[in-house]
């Protein structure tokens, strides 16, 4: 995790599940200070497949083969998260899958990612900084109950029937909370706000 003003900025806050021996080559490389990866990632908010990347060249090519010879992992994604402190971080699932089994499953596996990106990244700042990132996002009523039925698979117009709206109205709240929570979707900001506990989960 980077750039949260004040507090995070040149000495990232970095945690990994691949063991001391990565751990301590990935600290001499730089990678926590510098991730490769985040030139990369920051083209998408949507979580990229490594075998999907063009050639790197440089670091990056560095790292791919570095994290290959470790043998992290056959396969994997991450994913860029941007909060509304101007922090950033990136979130990097692996896998051992064969390339048939990761096709079928790499799609729920990021759609996993989206939610439980917001959710990590919230908590890392809530418990290693002290910093309530749901305090900083402010929804309107309107603009969470709108939420609550995007969170519950109704369109705009079954919103709007609903509550008593138009449909373009309906959209209005959403687009709001949609660019407040920083999302790429209103799927994506529903879920986003499920888990900062700004809605509650769908029924």
């Amino acid at each position: 995790m980077r750039h949260v003003p004040g507090v995070v900025g040149d000495d990232p806050f970095y945690i990994d599940t691949y063991g001391d021996k990565w751990r301590k080559h990935a600290e001499a490389s730089g990678y926590p200070l510098n991730d490769p990866l985040n030139g990369l990632s920051d083209r998408s908010s949507q979580p990229i497949d490594w075998s999907e990347l063009p050639p790197a060249r440089g670091k990056p090519k560095r790292y791919f083969k570095d994290f290959a010879e470790f043998q992290l992992g056959r396969q994997a994604l991450t994913m860029t998260y941007r909060g509304p402190l101007g922090d950033r971080s990136l979130l990097t699932l692996t896998s051992e899958a064969t390339e048939k089994r990761w096709v079928a499953s790499k799609h729920d596996m990021a759609a996993a990612m989206s939610v439980l990106q917001p959710a990590l990244h919230s908590a890392v700042l809530r418990v290693r900084f002290g910093i309530d990132e749901i305090s900083v996002i402010r929804l309107t009523p309107r603009e969470r109950e709108c939420l609550v039925w995007v969170a519950n698979g109704h369109t705009s117009k079954m919103i709007g029937e609903n509550l008593g709206l138009t449909p373009a109205t309906v959209n209005f709240f959403i687009d709001a909370a949609v660019g407040k929570l920083e999302a790429s979707s209103r799927a994506h900001a529903a879920a986003k706000a499920v888990a900062r506990g700004l809605i509650p989960p769908p029924r």
